[in-house]
């Protein structure tokens, strides 16, 4: 067995044991907080144009033992495949879509350096591979691998460790390594033994993960972990055909040139405190998505609302409505005027047919979160 087999057996046997995330299995999540999921939207934001209903397929490469849950939330009429390495992972993602009666997700136990072999002859439109591709030691490889089972037209969502934002805890595994520290009673008899204002003790009190077990064994006694500069990044993606979409992690721009010029900045500076999360698409679509652009500007197109945020508005038009944000900046309010506003798009208005200039500002604001999507028809 070759040393990268090796890490990703060792890999499996990690979640084995610790079952990533650690949520309760009755933690719910509100609808209107997945609408960053939404097949129907993100289709719409990248394509311009609409999913045959019978036609939408999403791959979870690498799902864990959660995100089965919210994503099947935001898609009650696609159909989701939840591949994993650690079949304790899937299990309880099952248990957690079974409570919460969701039932439009299958489980796969498997490698993702496999699932073109896996998977056959599935094509996906949409994959999800949040916080893998960084314990995984021949990412390029595993992309490849993703990329054969993306459609036309498809995307992928990518989080990966910052090599900057991730210092303070690469600083700390190179130091459990040193003291031999690779379990986790350990590793709380250090923390319960470390001074406050310690770098140790600072690390672990900012970090939410660290409040669990599974969080702590993932920052800290994973047996693979590699981080990214952002030219790293660009580069794994370059040699897999995929390109940079839209950057969503926090305080991200939304122009994509200008996103990269201001990490790489940041980096320069030491001074980037958030991991990568971002859109990417294949290249050989490139030219879909550029006439697409193309046609916003010069041709009448439809605005409609997303599905997730159509079946979230409150009935009483007082009760505001606040999902959280999840691609990197605030979200514009949806009070009593918000409410309102969207109400007029659940159907589908033709933009050269909205006259109300002074709602515009909104709209805009309501395009650019993804609450509202635009299309050709």
């Amino acid at each position: 067995m070759d040393q990268s087999s090796l890490i990703q057996q060792a890999v499996k046997m990690h979640y084995e044991k610790y079952v990533y995330p650690e949520f309760p299995l009755l933690s719910s999540v509100r609808r209107c907080d997945t609408y960053a999921l939404s097949l129907d939207a993100l289709w719409a934001r990248f394509n311009g144009n609409r999913l045959p209903a019978s036609n939408k397929r999403i791959l979870l490469a690498g799902s864990g033992s959660f995100s089965p849950y919210p994503t099947a939330v935001a898609n009650r009429d696609a159909q989701i495949t939840a591949l994993d390495l650690s079949g304790a992972n899937l299990r309880r993602a099952r248990l957690h879509t079974l409570i919460h009666r969701c039932f439009n997700v299958d489980f796969v136990e498997g490698d993702i350096m496999e699932a073109h072999k896996i998977l056959g002859k599935s094509r996906f439109q949409f994959i999800d591979c949040y916080g893998v591709l960084h314990h995984i030691p021949d990412a390029v490889s595993a992309l490849k691998s993703i990329h054969s089972l993306l459609t036309e037209g498809a995307f992928l969502r990518v989080m990966v460790y910052s090599k900057c934002a991730r210092k303070p805890v690469e600083s700390i595994r190179k130091s459990l390594k040193i003291l031999h520290i690779d379990e986790l009673k350990k590793l709380k008899v250090l923390y319960k033994r470390s001074k406050k204002g310690s770098r140790f003790r600072n690390c672990l009190d900012s970090t939410y993960e660290s409040k669990f077990d599974s969080g702590l064994a993932d920052l800290f006694l994973h047996p693979y972990a590699k981080t990214y500069t952002i030219n790293g990044l660009l580069e794994l993606l370059d040699a897999t055909d995929f390109e940079p979409l839209l950057f969503i992690h926090r305080g991200a721009l939304p122009d994509v040139k200008a996103e990269i010029e201001r990490v790489a900045d940041m980096e320069n500076k030491n001074e980037l405190s958030a991991n990568f999360i971002l859109f990417a698409g294949r290249k050989q679509d490139a030219a879909m998505r550029l006439e697409w652009e193309s046609i916003k500007n010069r041709q009448d197109t439809v605005i409609s609302l997303n599905p997730v945020i159509m079946n979230s508005l409150p009935l009483l038009p007082l009760i505001p409505l606040k999902p959280e944000p999840k691609l990197g900046f605030v979200n514009p309010p949806i009070n009593f005027r918000g409410k309102r506003l969207l109400a007029k798009f659940r159907k589908p208005v033709k933009k050269s047919t909205i006259k109300y200039h002074d709602d515009w500002a909104w709209i805009e604001q309501y395009l650019k979160a993804m609450f509202l999507i635009e299309t050709v028809t």
